[in-house]
């Protein structure tokens, strides 16, 4: 395999839930190789200005645009946590079902759909078992850093992504329901090259490994 080479490699990630789940990887892929500068961006943002072959995005599906090349890294598994002071004032749920009888904390990457009064359907997998629950959402936020301050506080059980294990154990936070988690969601490396430089396929496979 070749080596990363130095330099600059430009990365524009889409919404907070990705940002959140890859900043681990992202953050040890840096310490691994200090000569490979990763600048960030949000899609349709600015990734720090920097050009060439080794750009690459981050999708939640295939490019529709056949000039695009996907590389699958994996899913960005999601599961159900709370604090333990909520817990304890009141039965924890042992069926998805008995959400409907809790606070939760929705996170809506669309701003649109954040501020929505009605009952919003969470959709729960435990191996070929499907549920999909109306659940009562007392806070709509639109990143997982702001719902998992709210559900430290006590105030309902959030939606985190599996990755951050230290940070939601740092919250205080244990897990609800463990046995089942949300519909995970595909993340693709997207770039126009049919071969990728060594740096951003080195990234590539960390990113699907840290995923894995």
């Amino acid at each position: 395999m070749d080596l990363p080479q130095a330099g600059a490699l430009r990365l524009t990630l889409p919404d907070a839930r990705v940002h959140d789940a890859l900043a681990p990887a992202l953050a040890a892929f840096a310490e691994r190789h200090p000569d490979v500068r990763v600048q960030l961006g949000r899609a349709g943002g600015n990734a720090g200005g920097a050009s060439g072959p080794c750009d690459l995005s981050i999708g939640l599906e295939p490019p529709a645009d056949p000039a695009r090349v996907a590389h699958r890294l994996g899913a960005l598994r999601t599961c159900l946590y709370a604090a333990p002071g909520y817990l304890a004032g009141r039965p924890p749920p042992e069926h998805p079902i008995e959400l409907a009888m809790h606070d939760c904390i929705g996170l809506h990457v669309d701003p649109q759909r954040g501020d929505a009064p009605r009952p919003v359907g969470w959709r729960l997998w435990r191996g070929s078992e499907r549920v999909v629950v109306m659940v009562r959402e007392r806070y709509g936020v639109d990143t997982p850093a702001m719902a998992m301050q709210l559900a430290a506080r006590g105030v309902g059980i959030a939606a985190l992504h599996a990755a951050g294990t230290a940070a939601r154990h740092g919250a205080g936070l244990v897990p609800v329901l463990p046995e089942w988690e949300m519909k995970p969601v595909t993340l693709y490396a997207l770039s126009g090259l049919p071969r990728l430089p060594a740096r951003a396929r080195a990234l590539v496979d960390w990113l699907a490994r840290a995923l894995a």
